[in-house]
């Protein structure tokens, strides 16, 4: 097979961003957290720290649409602050009198699953500020869930083919 000069330059670039694409997509599988500029201030940021969590943000709202019978509806989430301890990422929510929590199987997963499916976090924080505690939820679901999210491998298979066959053309 007859190479032309730019030839071996193209592959290698083609190869660099096939590595380019992969990474990216790695890094958006692992997101990462901004360190907050300055420390949150107030009651609920006040009591995380006394039971040793670091508060990184605080005031999400999440907007969504929802599809249901050819109709349209808008919803939205409120997260009131993140949280972290050592290397566990937590999702804080502060109780509220006008929407209590019902303490039953079915009262915690309605209140409190659409939060851990949005982010997946080690554990939800419960903080009621009124009694100053912090009750910690944790899920523990099995992996049930058809596979959207390819494997790494799946990217990375074609670019080693392609690297494979590159350095036998070029040999």
């Amino acid at each position: 097979m007859v190479t032309r000069p730019g030839d071996t330059l193209v592959l290698f670039l083609l190869i660099g961003v096939i590595f380019y694409l992969i990474w990216k997509k790695l890094l958006d599988l692992y997101p990462t957290t901004k360190e907050p500029d300055e420390e949150i201030e107030g009651e609920v940021p006040d009591l995380l720290r006394q039971h040793g969590y670091e508060v990184v943000g605080e005031k999400e709202r999440i907007l969504f649409d929802i599809g249901y019978g050819g109709r349209q509806y808008a919803s939205r989430l409120f997260i009131d602050y993140f949280a972290r301890r050592e290397d566990a990422w937590y999702i804080v929510i502060v109780a509220r009198s006008r929407k209590p929590v019902r303490e039953s199987g079915a009262g915690l997963r309605d209140f409190f699953l659409p939060y851990y499916l949005l982010y997946r976090p080690d554990a939800i924080l419960y903080v009621d500020r009124e009694q100053g505690t912090i009750k910690e939820i944790e899920f523990d679901i099995p992996d049930v869930s058809f596979q959207k999210n390819k494997h790494v491998l799946f990217y990375l298979a074609p670019v080693l083919l392609i690297l494979f066959a590159a350095v036998f053309i070029l040999l």
